[in-house]
């Protein structure tokens, strides 16, 4: 962060009375007629004041590798730069180096230099890290209300535009009744409307696409510059952009004070549209309202209120009633209850939903199982190798009694074919002893006949 010199406040204060009062002299000598004095009054420039939030040692919010002050001072200089771009504006800037000024200090120098609106920029942190949005804050009364309500209307949209969440425009008090921020109460007490922009939230992976970068900082100014164009309806030969003839929200003067909703919502129902056994999937339609600030986001819990989702984004504002789909893991009593918080971050809780168990198996359970299938295969081949690996002598007998086998095996062969040609001569032997004996007898008639003869 480079380090740059800045006029100092009480001398800014004087060159800035003389600089009116030499003004003033010279148009009071030149506009001697009530037309010419309307004339020179419109061709004032427009003068705004940026406020860098926090400095020297009021760090602000920390985050990671993030610091508060630091980005805001990123993002007003860029501001600055793109609207003195503009015609018929000059920009101021509470401070422009690394330090701390207190809160009356910066509302007493948007005085002193004739501040028709002063933008505090910041960023933000929630205490349990789970707010996410941008969201901008104005007094609560007055002319006040009306001015910075006007502007904050067009930052909140441009923002929405750039892909942010908007948590609203609102109003906090304190125990006094007074502007609960210190900017805003020093601006309205000192009579000029101030806007707390909180750009988005640093501890949340919803927003940190937004700002991880400084030149994502400087588009951060560009948008705040481009939005306070607008409001104020300057043109620019430089950019070629021209809103003089911008539609600004006109928002009326309130008769008394805006206070903040300090109430949950009013209702909050829901009821079980489709229950899938086969996968765990379980459609909820929600029905929930404030009739105070609005609905901004919900949460959804299985096990009646045990454990919740993550905030989760109002689908649409403009509707009270919507759908989602949840997953209900297996083997559970599913319990519903949903939770629907309005636009001050208080919640209402529905009513309990229970519904049948549903057993079935996921993805993750089946690729489980498959897994251990394969790697207790791969054990039990592991084992065998590492046993026989382990026990030579094992492996030696086992050896041993393979060669025994084999000789048996082959001695078995061998008596099995001496025993066979055995056989065959005795049978032999028995043929050929029949053949002699049947001529012998044959030869002993013969002998017979012929004695008788």
């Amino acid at each position: 962060m480079r380090e740059k010199r800045q006029t100092p406040f009480l001398v800014r204060k004087g060159i800035y009375a003389l600089f009116i009062t030499g003004t003033a002299a010279v148009c009071g000598a030149l506009c001697w007629d009530g037309h010419s004095a309307v004339m020179a009054k419109e061709e004032d420039p427009v003068v705004v004041v940026i406020d860098p939030g926090h400095g020297g040692d009021n760090l602000g919010a920390e985050y990671g590798d993030y610091t508060e002050k630091e980005m805001t001072l990123i993002v007003a200089e860029a501001m600055k730069e793109e609207l003195e771009k503009y015609d018929g504006i000059t920009v101021y800037m509470t401070r422009d180096d690394d330090r701390d000024l207190s809160l009356d200090e910066r509302c007493a120098y948007a005085e002193s230099v004739g501040a028709d609106m002063m933008f505090c920029l910041h960023f933000n942190m929630s205490e349990y890290h789970t707010l996410f949005g941008a969201e901008c804050w104005v007094s609560a009364f007055g002319e006040n209300y009306s001015k910075g309500c006007s502007f904050a209307n067009i930052e909140i949209g441009m923002l929405q535009e750039m892909g942010l969440y908007s948590r609203g425009i609102k109003t906090r008090l304190n125990d006094k009744g007074t502007d609960y921020y210190g900017i805003l109460r020093h601006s309205t007490k000192r009579g000029f409307p101030c806007v707390l922009i909180e750009h988005c939230h640093l501890d949340q992976i919803n927003d940190q696409p937004f700002y991880d970068h400084d030149q994502k900082l400087k588009d951060f100014g560009v948008l705040d510059a481009d939005a306070a164009a607008k409001y104020f309806r300057l043109k620019s030969d430089i950019l070629g952009a021209d809103y003089s003839g911008y539609d600004v929200p006109e928002v009326p003067v309130p008769s008394r004070v805006v206070e903040p909703d300090r109430t949950e919502p009013d209702v909050c129902m829901i009821e079980v549209v489709d229950q899938n056994a086969s996968n765990g999937d379980i459609t909820v339609q929600v029905s929930a309202d404030d009739y105070d600030s609005g609905m901004l986001y919900y949460t959804y819990s299985y096990d009646n209120g045990g454990h919740f989702s993550d905030l989760q984004e109002w689908p649409d504002k403009s509707s009270d009633t919507f759908r989602f789909t949840m997953n209900v893991p297996p083997h559970i009593i599913p319990q519903i209850v949903v939770n629907g918080y309005n636009g001050y971050d208080l919640y209402t809780a529905s009513n309990m939903i229970s519904l049948p168990a549903m057993d079935y198996k996921t993805e993750e359970e089946l690729a489980a199982e498959a897994a251990q299938k394969e790697k207790d295969a791969v054990e039990s081949a592991s084992g065998k190798i590492a046993a026989a690996q382990d026990d030579p002598a094992a492996d030696t007998a086992q050896s041993a009694e393979t060669v025994r086998t084999a000789d048996t095996a082959e001695k078995e062969d061998s008596i099995s074919f001496g025993y066979f040609m055995a056989v065959c001569m005795v049978c032999a032997l028995l043929v050929l002893g029949m053949v002699l004996s049947l001529i012998l007898i044959l030869r002993s008639r013969k002998g017979r006949r012929r004695k008788r003869r």
